[in-house]
């Protein structure tokens, strides 16, 4: 299975958004955004068009593929 290894957090950072407006936005508890952030949990598929329209990004730059330990 792959894993990945979510950019959300290092998104918001840069951008003009915090995790306060987000959370608020998608209707979600800031523990769930911050989830999103870790990567513990992952925004609805809705949701991650959404999010990469609003940091001005792709979908793809959401989330990285961990690379397996050699």
């Amino acid at each position: 299975m792959i894993e990945l290894k979510s950019n959300i957090g290092w998104l918001i950072d840069k951008s003009d958004y915090n995790r306060e407006f987000l959370s608020k936005r998608y209707g979600k508890s800031r523990n769930t955004i911050s989830n999103w952030c870790t990567g513990k949990s992952f925004p609805s598929v809705p949701e991650l068009y959404d999010l990469a329209e609003l940091l001005c990004c792709k979908v793809d730059d959401l989330y990285t593929k961990k690379e397996p330990p050699k």
